[in-house]
């Protein structure tokens, strides 16, 4: 695995391991993250990527690699949207499970999807995904340059809010 590709999937999983409780799958994925960062050659990084990955996929949360096109945002700002997006599911992973069903009930999945959210952590991954879609859709409207945080906030310039009369205000 390149060096820059290694950079940009680790970071994420450093970013989601951060909101994680302390366990043996934990130390033993930050483990093999220290290992993979000195490792001298690529095919190595890769041993220790696929190690990465196959303890991750046991863990709830675990980032998925991406598939399709090669993102259009620099390190950078794929290093900040990861970082923020673990952020925003650790905040709602943190809710007390005494209210998960109280959530449940009245948090549902977008109206066309219809139904509800079969667990909590579904219900976590539809707003880490959420906000995952709406940084991006604000880089490409240049409302925000993907990486001016303040105090982690990101510093994203709103959407403009519709006319209420739905028609032009010239006449």
């Amino acid at each position: 695995m390149k060096m820059k590709n290694w950079t940009l999937n680790t970071n994420k999983v450093r970013a989601w391991a951060e909101t994680q409780e302390p366990s043996d799958n934990l130390n033993a994925v930050m483990l093999s993250l220290t290992l993979g960062d000195n490792a001298g050659t690529d095919d190595l990084r890769s041993t220790y990527w696929t190690a990465i990955r196959s303890i991750g996929s046991t863990m709830e949360g675990f980032p998925a690699a991406r598939r399709g096109r090669e993102s259009t945002l620099s390190d950078e700002q794929e290093l900040v949207l990861a970082t923020v997006e673990e952020t925003v599911a650790g905040a709602i992973a943190a809710i007390p499970t005494e209210y998960h069903n109280l959530i449940l009930s009245v948090i549902v999945p977008h109206g066309r999807t219809g139904g509800v959210y079969g667990s909590f952590s579904e219900l976590v991954d539809s707003f880490r995904t959420k906000a995952h879609s709406y940084m991006v859709k604000s880089i490409k409207e240049n409302r925000w340059n993907g990486v001016s945080l303040n105090d982690g906030v990101p510093q994203i310039e709103p959407t403009p809010a519709k006319a209420e009369n739905g028609g032009s205000e010239e006449e």
